[in-house]
């Protein structure tokens, strides 16, 4: 009887939802005291109340799955269009920023690949072990821009020349990493190149960036300022807030209808309207959204991990994280050293774009659909994800510490010189 009513009770929805608040705010406090970033802890967290230790919470039934499915994705586009809304558009969308971008798809697919030619164990006769390779490098390709960008806000740098950086080289990462995988897919899955479905992604991606971008600031901006001044007239304060809100789901919805992630769009509607007079209070309003679901979406992350694998596979999972951090490292870092940032502005980009996780779970768990990589596998990527993101932005925090550190320095050295 007891037995029952307690599993009625932990996979009830609103048991779930208390729980999951409670547990993120004391995570909050407890890794903040302890100096360590709480995005980090709220994804430890995780992986300790989900099936791969206590069981608390399991993603895949009843209700508590419903949460996890739901309100994860939610606190994704909010935090995105938050970010984007402190961000000015004509500073994330630049040459260096794409430069760097390709300099952080290609290494990490080359090396994801070699890693797993090597490395991988034969596999069985339903798999082949190039394609399980090229898909394996495919997984290494795109930032985690939710990840990355959660860390720099709560640094409170978002509106530096580094943090721009990031997050455009970032977000032009997850684009092109649906190109990738639409390369990858039709050459594993045995359908040839699909050159027209291949231009059909990127053009649409590239003219999603470009006129979202350009009717968000010219034309729907204008929409939302006029419905807030009226809504303000008539004593309804949030109608501007409520409209600029429904055009970034409207945005993640087109996103992801053209093959890239949803998130993505909602960083480009919070960009496009970031030039908006009313920014100032739709970032209040945003901001108790952002409290409530941002955390459900990085405990989620630790939840949906399973650590339950041979020894062989963990192995590969720690070398895999290992490559996939230092492919980033070099693979941005060296773009930005020669696009003109100094040494530890280049490695502090490279940091911010080290860390994966939900894009990567979204291609892993297209390769498991379609049969290019089995579940222990898919487990191996998920795991290479979770250990990328609680160990790149503990590294990106003290690589920005130090690079504020450094510019105290000079500028204290330039003023003995006067």
């Amino acid at each position: 009887m007891l037995a029952e009513l307690w599993e009625d009770t932990i996979n009830n929805l609103w048991f779930q939802l208390a729980l999951l608040l409670a547990l993120a705010m004391g995570s909050s406090m407890l890794f903040r005291r302890l100096g360590f970033s709480k995005v980090v802890g709220q994804i430890a967290l995780g992986m300790i109340i989900g099936p791969s230790l206590l069981g608390l919470v399991v993603a895949e039934e009843g209700e508590a799955g419903d949460l996890i499915t739901l309100f994860a994705p939610f606190g994704a586009i909010i935090m995105l269009f938050m970010i984007g809304l402190e961000c000015d558009i004509k500073e994330i969308y630049t040459k260096k920023n794409i430069m760097i971008a390709i300099g952080g798809i290609t290494l990490p697919w080359v090396a994801g690949f070699l890693l797993a030619w090597f490395m991988l164990p034969e596999p069985g006769p339903d798999y082949d072990r190039f394609y399980q390779s090229i898909f394996i490098g495919t997984a290494l390709v795109a930032t985690s821009v939710a990840i990355t960008a959660g860390v720099l806000r709560e640094m409170g740098i978002i509106g530096s020349g580094v943090a721009k950086t990031i997050l455009g080289a970032a977000v032009v990462d997850d684009i092109l990493g649906m190109v990738v995988l639409a390369i990858t897919a039709g050459v594993a899955t045995g359908e040839g190149l699909d050159v027209g479905g291949l231009a059909q992604i990127t053009i649409a991606a590239v003219a999603f960036v470009g006129l979202g971008s350009l009717i968000g600031m010219r034309l729907v901006v204008r929409v939302i300022a006029k419905v807030e001044k009226i809504g303000m007239a008539r004593g309804m304060k949030e109608s501007g807030f409520l409209l600029a809100l429904s055009f970034a789901f409207l945005y993640a919805f087109i996103s992801e209808m053209i093959g890239i992630s949803a998130i993505v769009g909602a960083f480009i509607a919070g960009t496009s309207f970031s030039g908006c007079e009313y920014r100032k209070q739709f970032m209040e309003g945003i901001t108790f959204l952002e409290w409530v679901f941002a955390p459900i979406f990085f405990l989620s992350l630790g939840i949906l991990v399973d650590i339950r694998l041979p020894a062989e596979l963990w192995i590969f999972a720690i070398a895999l994280a290992a490559v996939a951090m230092l492919s980033k490292l070099l693979g941005g870092g060296i773009p930005a050293r020669l696009s003109g940032m100094n040494r530890r502005e280049s490695v502090s980009v490279g940091l911010g774009m080290a860390a994966r996780l939900e894009v990567a779970m979204i291609i892993a768990l297209y390769g498991l659909t379609v049969g290019i990589i089995d579940t222990p596998l898919y487990s191996a990527i998920i795991i290479m994800g979770v250990v990328s993101v609680l160990v790149a932005p503990t590294l990106l925090r003290v690589a920005v510490q130090s690079l504020g550190e450094s510019d105290e320095a000079e500028q204290g050295e330039s003023c003995e010189i006067r």
